[in-house]
């Protein structure tokens, strides 16, 4: 085992942690926690839902598991018992379009009660709506990909942990007391997409430029989905899909 070999597990170990703990604190208060703190207001100051349909809790149970798993997989690497990640794997590759369908509904239920932050660029829920759905697009496209790598670990690894990071952590980082709202959240969200990269070049590690064309292209998507929700084609698209 090289030293190289040790870091990449302390580091990849670590991210799965740091993003346990952001879902954790971003969701405790008006989600994990609800029936201890009973809040009534998230850390930006919108209203808490006493209650939650079905499909919200269903999602959240799914988007919980994939967090665990993701922790478990990346032990699981470390302790070299690879051949019993691989057979969890495939618990996740089943796991993966259950989100995105309970994400996508959970999303059509948010814009129906009318849910958009305060301050945000977007007017009003259906172009709000493009932020989940986009997150849903790279959450998918990430682990598309990295199921088609699964036998280059090196890049497999960095695109299911992108996969998460970039498509499934920006709810909550939002949410984080102390760091909520779109400032401080992005600029988390942004640390967390980027240290992949900027790991891997301290390191020299083999595909550095990937997690930085990833991470760029992920950052990039902020951007493009403000001017997609502000278009009439995404507000026309959203609105048949909110019925």
């Amino acid at each position: 085992m090289t030293l190289r070999g040790v870091d990449d597990r302390s580091f990849f170990t670590s991210m799965a942690l740091a993003a346990l703990a952001v879902v954790f604190l971003g969701f405790a208060t008006s989600y994990y926690l609800w029936p201890i703190t009973r809040a009534t207001h998230l850390p930006t100051g919108r209203p808490i839902s006493p209650s939650f349909p079905l499909i919200v809790h269903l999602h959240a149970a799914g988007f919980s598991a994939w967090i665990l798993l993701l922790l478990a997989q990346v032990r699981l690497v470390a302790a070299g018992r690879t051949d019993l990640h691989t057979r969890i794997g495939l618990v996740a590759a089943c796991l993966a379009p259950f989100l995105v369908i309970t994400g996508l509904m959970t999303a059509v239920h948010g814009a129906r009660g009318g849910w958009t932050p305060a301050g945000g660029p977007f007017v009003d829920a259906l172009g709000f709506m493009v932020v989940p759905v986009g997150d849903l697009v790279v959450f998918s496209a990430l682990v598309v990909a990295g199921l088609a790598f699964r036998r280059r670990p090196d890049i497999h690894k960095r695109l299911m942990l992108l996969a998460t990071v970039g498509g499934l952590l920006p709810p909550a980082a939002t949410r984080t007391p102390l760091l909520a709202g779109w400032p401080v959240g992005l600029v988390i969200f942004i640390v967390l997409v980027l240290a992949p990269a900027a790991r891997d070049f301290l390191c020299r590690a083999q595909p550095r430029w990937l997690g930085l064309l990833v991470g760029l292209c992920i950052l990039a998507s902020i951007p493009i989905r403000t001017l997609v929700g502000m278009s009439t084609p995404w507000r026309a698209f959203a609105a048949w899909l909110v019925g």
